[in-house]
């Protein structure tokens, strides 16, 4: 069993270095990156989010990605009812002509939209 404080430590440690050296992030523009995130979808491939930097803010979305991937014709509209749903349930911001799911945030909480974005994208795969 694992009580020791310096083994937790170590566990946490690797745990981030380990997200660190898998995530993948690309400059597509002087304010925007894409980050191609540790996380998988249940299509098994690899979740992105985008980040685009405005003035003092960050707009972290998904580009409409994922309901893209779920529905290419846009022609299931309970999913995107749901995924609506779910999306504004969660805090996040919901475009219905682009079907981007997205927040704006501070520099503090920025890390943490990213992770949340993610994982909230990975839950709306599922519905597919």
């Amino acid at each position: 069993m694992i009580n020791n404080a310096d083994d937790i430590k170590f566990i946490k440690n690797g745990i981030g270095n380990w997200i660190s050296e898998n995530t993948q992030i690309i400059p597509i523009s002087d304010d925007t990156y894409e980050i191609a995130t540790t996380e998988i979808d249940s299509y098994g491939d690899t979740i992105y989010c985008f980040v685009k930097k405005m003035e003092d803010l960050y707009q972290i979305g998904d580009e409409g990605r994922i309901l893209f991937k779920l529905d290419p014709g846009a022609d299931d509209v309970d999913l995107y009812r749901t995924a609506e749903e779910i999306a504004i349930g969660a805090g996040f911001d919901f475009d219905e002509e682009t079907c981007e799911i997205s927040v704006t945030t501070d520099k503090d909480n920025l890390v943490q939209a990213i992770i949340k974005l993610s994982q909230l994208q990975i839950a709306i795969s599922y519905l597919g």
